[in-house]
Formats: C-alpha cells, sequence, structure tokens
C-alpha cells in the first residue's frame, strides 16, 4: 500500500518518458510472477485506490448510526420524563382525593365529589365548571365546599356539567356567623384572597376571629367555615362593621370538590327567586 502511495507521487513529479519505462517494467515483472503473486499486486493496488472512499463511507454509516442512537436516547428520555411528571401528578391527586374520602359528613346530606374543568376568562375568579350535572343528581343553589370550607354554590346545571358560584363572586351574598361571639352578618364577595363582610357595630367582633355560615338563607347548612377576620373599620353609619376576611380556601389552585345535595329549605325558594341572600 505505501509502495504504490509512493508510486503515485513519484509519478506526479516525473515526465512521460519515466512513466513509459515504469509501466514496461511493471508488465514484464507482473508476467514473471505466479497467479497468486499477480492476484495479490492487483488487490494492493485496488485496496489503495478504494480505501479512501471506504473510510469516508465507513466514517458517514458510523455518524448516521450515532445520530439515529441519540434520537433513540432523545425520545426514551422523553418518554420516561413523561412518566415521572404522570407518577407525581398522581400521587399528588391522591393525597387530595385521600383527604376528600376521609372527610367528616356532620351535616348527614349525601355528597358528591367533582373535578373542575374550567374557570370564567375574565379578569376575576368568579365561577367555575365542574364535571358533575343533573345526570349525577346535581341541582341549582346545592353548596359547594371542600375540606378547608365554603366554596360557594352550584348557579346551573346541565346533564354532565355544573357552573360554580364562588365566595369571590359581589352577586353571591351569604349570611355569615362569627363564631366565637355568634353575631351574625352579611357575606357581599371580594376579589383575589379576600372577601368583604358587613356585622353589627359593638358585638365583640376581632381580628382573628372565624367566620361560618348561619344556617339562615336555606341554601347553606350552619357551620361550614369560610375565613378569619383580617381587617375591620367602621361603615357609613355607626351601627354597621366592614370586615375584610381572609378565606380558607385558596381558589387559584383548587382542583377537585364536594357538592352537597341539599335542597333549599322551601321557605326561603320564594326569595330566592327574587336574588334575596343565600
Amino acid at each position: 500500500m505505501k509502495f504504490f502511495r509512493s508510486l503515485v507521487l513519484l509519478l506526479s513529479k516525473g515526465h512521460g518518458l519515466v512513466l513509459f519505462i515504469f509501466l514496461l517494467a511493471a508488465g514484464l515483472g507482473l508476467r514473471q510472477l505466479s497467479m497468486k503473486g499477480k492476484e495479490l499486486v492487483v488487490e494492493g493496488a485496488v485496496s489503495s485506490v478504494y480505501y479512501p472512499a471506504q473510510s469516508v463511507l465507513s466514517l458517514t454509516n458510523r455518524i448516521r448510526s450515532l445520530s439515529y442512537e441519540n434520537d433513540s436516547l432523545k425520545k426514551e428520555n422523553a418518554r420516561l420524563r413523561m412518566e415521572r411528571d404522570n407518577l407525581r401528578e398522581g400521587q399528588e391527586e391522591l393525597v387530595r382525593l385521600r383527604e376528600l374520602v376521609h372527610f367528616d359528613n356532620v351535616w348527614n346530606y349525601p355528597i358528591v365529589t367533582a373535578r373542575i374543568i374550567g374557570r370564567n376568562p375574565g379578569r376575576f375568579l368568579t365561577t367555575f365548571i365542574v364535571n358533575r350535572g343533573s345526570d349525577h343528581g346535581i341541582q341549582v343553589n346545592m353548596p359547594v365546599f371542600t375540606v378547608q370550607g365554603l366554596v360557594g354554590r352550584i348557579s346551573s346545571v346541565s346533564k354532565r356539567h355544573a357552573k360554580v358560584q364562588l365566595l369571590l363572586d359581589p352577586a353571591l351574598k351569604l349570611s355569615v356567623m362569627a363564631q366565637r361571639t355568634r353575631v351574625v352578618g352579611f357575606l357581599e364577595g371580594g376579589s383575589g384572597n379576600a372577601l368583604m363582610a358587613m356585622i353589627p357595630s359593638y358585638m365583640g367582633v376581632k381580628v382573628g376571629d372565624t367566620l361560618v355560615t348561619s344556617g339562615l338563607g336555606g341554601i347553606f347548612p350552619k357551620g361550614i367555615v369560610i375565613g378569619t377576620v383580617r381587617d375591620l373599620r367602621k361603615g357609613d353609619v355607626d351601627v354597621v362593621t366592614h370586615l375584610e376576611v381572609a378565606p380558607f380556601q385558596e381558589f387559584t389552585r383548587l382542583e377537585e370538590l364536594f357538592i352537597m345535595e341539599k335542597e333549599p329549605d322551601w321557605i326561603v325558594r320564594e326569595l330566592l327567586e327574587n336574588d334575596s341572600i343565600h
């Protein structure tokens, strides 16, 4: 192989006569060789000519093989990441569902577990869409809550879905009670992470007191926790104090919730039709 490379180098610097003499000598030399020797010489010459092309082809095939292997590893890595993320999500969901399953239903009403599948697209979060409807026994005005406390009420129903009106919606008026002093007031919606309520003044309500549903109004049973008083300020009239309430719920992080299969009390249905207090 080295011989033929040297030969090519020599011929590139010589003249036609040198080439003629070399070829003549090579031809005479080949005639003197045995058949086996001739085959070796021809094989060496062919190998010298095709060796660069073979090297390039081999390198190309190796690069293709490495590229295919790299793509396969990337796909496998992506698949394993997806499985890991799904497993983690499943574990977190299992923790939440265990909390719901172990909920102590002190009100003795049937409970339906629902999943949030949509939220209102507006600037302020006021409604959820859940994956339960009339086919599951859900009706308008049924209370909605979690183990942390009250969420809102069912405001409309289709066969397989329902809309939940949240406590954050200013249109939802709710009768509440200070758990410590037992004084009754009204929740009147809110925004972000704060609810607003009104309560009679001079009744001893303080920052840190817990508000619960009063049971008045016919929709919500008595005693569902709502939040704690974060701030107080006097109203336009001395007999009313405005409360800023920190809800127990983190509405933007809710995923699963309870629907209480409780129909409104018959004595307040007529009032509900006129958008009175819930």
